[in-house]
């Protein structure tokens, strides 16, 4: 099974919520909570870090995030992805090409989610999305106890061309939107 897989024992996995909050787990715990909580959140804890330098040196891997929020918890990626990849991997470890590291996080993902018609380049007539940074100070806070923590050195984001962020500080929620993906043509 994944266990054996990930080199791994149930202790690698944290529960999220009542009654197993921030409980690491055994197999009676997590038999239980499959059974009668299986829509709890989990933190696995099997990432290991070399395969992700490997994996991100890689000319075809994208950066992107799976992170979600529920009850105000959540994975810290859902909020420090992009600033740990810009921070840790890009300016501190300098595993690859600062340029190549922004198309990983910008145009290789709009491309492959075939939404380059309007996001992932700086092109007129395309979405406005732009986040400015400060590349010295840029890097992850968030953490499993604090996942919505805000990174620092982010100083704006303007989303569909509206400011959401200035100076830090946050200005408009409502500038995002749902997007849709166009159908693929077979």
């Amino acid at each position: 099974g994944c266990f054996e897989r990930w080199g791994k024992t149930f202790e690698a996995i944290e529960l999220t919520e009542s009654p197993y909050e921030n409980v690491r787990c055994t197999k009676e715990i997590f038999e239980d909570a499959r059974a009668n909580y299986p829509d709890m959140l989990a933190i696995c804890y099997a990432m290991n870090e070399e395969e992700i330098v490997e994996s991100l040196k890689h000319p075809l891997v994208m950066v992107a995030s799976d992170g979600i929020y529920r009850n105000h918890k959540g994975h810290p990626r859902g909020a420090g992805t992009f600033p740990k990849f810009i921070g840790k991997y890009l300016r501190d470890q300098k595993i690859i090409d600062f340029f190549e590291g922004m198309k990983k996080i910008t145009c290789m993902p709009a491309d492959r989610l075939h939404l380059a018609d309007r996001k992932g380049y700086l092109r007129a007539g395309y979405d406005a999305d732009i986040v400015v940074f400060n590349y010295d100070s840029i890097i992850d806070k968030a953490t499993f106890g604090n996942a919505q923590a805000r990174p620092e050195g982010i100083e704006w984001v303007i989303l569909n061309g509206r400011i959401a962020l200035s100076e830090g500080r946050v200005v408009d929620k409502t500038c995002g939107r749902f997007l849709r993906r166009p159908r693929q043509r077979r």
